[in-house]
């Protein structure tokens, strides 16, 4: 169901990372296979309720605002409870628990806007806003501008300056988790804070795609960000080969194109090409607004009343471009002193009936480390099992599975002392090709173990706020562990092996970083998986 369900764990001994805790993570993932495990017709519709625009006393509104000063200068002051232990209240008259089950609630305003969330009673509020924008929409005239709106998130809006806002998030302690990433298919907007608070922070999130000044002297400074993240990609192994993983994958097309902007890029990156863009792609009815440990009631009422007195971008239709998935190799010499290889297929998209077997073939390969074994590692796994434990020379070995709208990529990452590049890949070939091959107590395992990480991230409060919002994105409705719960059960060995033979009769991806000498040609992996 969530997105580190599509991660794969990178080596434990890497240079720059040398604790097994210190462990980074390839996000290989777009879309989390487990939120279409079947047809969209699997998941129980979702009932909006209408959010009528209403046009309010604006005294009357500021009341209801939470105290908030913007200028405020706090002296030092003695803790009044030092020395309290916790098995003492320190409140004189403490108020009874409220205990409420969680449910999911779903509104839509009158511009299109969805507006989801779950109170999960916590103290700190998540908020997202998504948008379905992103580098497939891209063309030659404008690409990486998704990157570059991105990076104007939170600058100047017709309400408050650059400044104002960065003091305005300090204030409420939001200002070092309110962030703004494009992805392929989507945009997000965050914010953590404490949940009284909420109130304050949404109309702020929703001035960034309102009214967005995009002034020249912030675009030009932002363009500056654009080198600083292309360094840290390529200072990123993992990260490295999940954007060559894509791009060979998907060659010149949709999906293939980077979410990064290059210096090829610098020329228009203008406030004429990012407010286009915006006027494109950032129409209400293509947005979500979520929130995790908020009433439903609340939020909908200020979304409500952050556009009621405004014109939204208009909806304007775009040429859907179907992702073509065309395979390929692609690979470059980088600083790591190891060889960092995946191979990939073809997979199913979002929505449809074989993703729930694809997402078992997944756990069923797992994945491994030299020298991580906790709890979920896959110590079990045929991956684990046939790569890892059987050869010294490979650090780690993943499977992934990243579902998009329209197409996918299922396949394995792995990392190995350079000289033993195509020993690895040969093994994990050999195990990927005995996918066609399962049997009932392994299928059996591969469940409960897909299941207990779903049930486990269901209590990550930023994972499931991300579920939520892409979910209600890109189909309009949602599914809840438990929905998926039950059709993994569902699922039979003949599906699994059906949906292997499939994914391994599309046309190999090869994707290689690092020291690369000794990675074997693309032919040759070709008739490996075939052998």
């Amino acid at each position: 169901l969530f997105r580190s369900h599509v991660v794969s764990i990178s080596p434990a001994r890497f240079l720059l990372h040398p604790a097994p805790a210190m462990m980074s993570t390839l996000r290989i993932a777009g879309r989390t296979p487990l939120r279409g495990l079947r047809s969209a017709a699997s998941v129980p519709a979702v009932t909006f309720n209408e959010v009528k625009f209403v046009k309010e006393d604006v005294e009357k509104v500021m009341m209801e605002l939470p105290d908030y000063n913007f200028y405020e200068m706090k002296e030092s002051e003695p803790n009044p409870y030092q020395g309290s232990t916790l098995d003492r209240s320190i409140l004189l008259d403490p108020p009874a628990a409220n205990l409420v089950a969680p449910k999911f609630e779903f509104s839509k305003l009158e511009n299109g806007l969805k507006v989801a969330s779950i109170d999960k009673q916590g103290l700190t509020a998540r908020l997202g806003l998504y948008v379905n924008a992103g580098s497939r929409f891209e063309t030659s005239a404008n690409f990486g501008v998704s990157h570059m709106a991105s990076l104007m998130g939170f600058r100047s809006t017709a309400h408050l300056s650059h400044l104002r806002t960065v003091k305005t998030l300090e204030q409420l302690g939001g200002h070092e988790t309110s962030s703004c990433t494009a992805g392929r298919e989507d945009m997000a907007y965050q914010v953590e804070v404490q949940r009284e608070y909420m109130p304050l922070v949404v109309p702020l999130m929703v001035g960034n795609v309102l009214f967005p000044r995009l002034l020249p002297w912030e675009v030009k400074a932002a363009s500056k960000e654009v080198e600083a993240a292309r360094k840290a990609l390529e200072a990123n192994p993992d990260d490295m080969v999940n954007e060559m993983l894509h791009k060979a994958a998907f060659c010149n097309n949709t999906l293939g194109l980077s979410p990064f902007a290059s210096e090829r890029s610098m020329p228009y990156f203008t406030p004429d090409t990012i407010r286009s863009y915006m006027l494109d792609h950032f129409a209400p009815e293509r947005m979500v607004l979520v929130g995790v440990n908020v009433a439903h009631s609340e939020l909908s009422k200020w979304a409500m009343r952050a556009f009621a007195d405004y014109n939204a971008i208009p909806m304007k239709k775009r040429e859907e471009v179907k992702a073509a998935y065309t395979g390929g190799d692609l690979r470059l010499e980088g600083a790591s002193p190891y060889c960092h290889l995946a191979l990939g297929f073809e997979s199913v998209p979002w929505g449809q009936q074989e993703l729930a077997p694809v997402a078992l073939l997944q756990a069923l390969l797992g994945g491994g480390s030299a020298v991580y074994s906790g709890i979920g590692s896959g110590l079990t796994s045929r991956l684990s099992s046939q790569v890892v434990k059987q050869n010294p020379y490979v650090e780690s070995c993943q499977a992934f599975n990243t579902s998009y709208s329209d197409s996918g990529i299922f396949g394995v990452y792995g990392v190995a002392q350079p000289d033993k590049a195509g020993d690895m890949a040969k093994a994990v070939a050999k195990t990927m090709a005995g996918l066609t091959n399962v049997s009932k107590d392994e299928l059996a395992k591969a469940k409960a173990m897909l299941k207990g990480k779903m049930f486990r991230q269901a209590d990550n409060d930023s994972e499931l706020m991300k579920d939520m919002g892409q979910q209600l994105l890109i189909s309009g409705k949602y599914g809840s562990v438990s929905d998926f719960a039950k059709i993994i059960d569902g699922v039979s060995e003949g599906e699994v092996t059906a949906a292997a033979k499939k994914i391994l009769s599309s046309k190999l991806t090869l994707a290689a970083y690092g020291d690369t000498h000794a990675v074997p040609h693309y032919s040759a992996m070709e008739a490996a998986f075939k052998a």
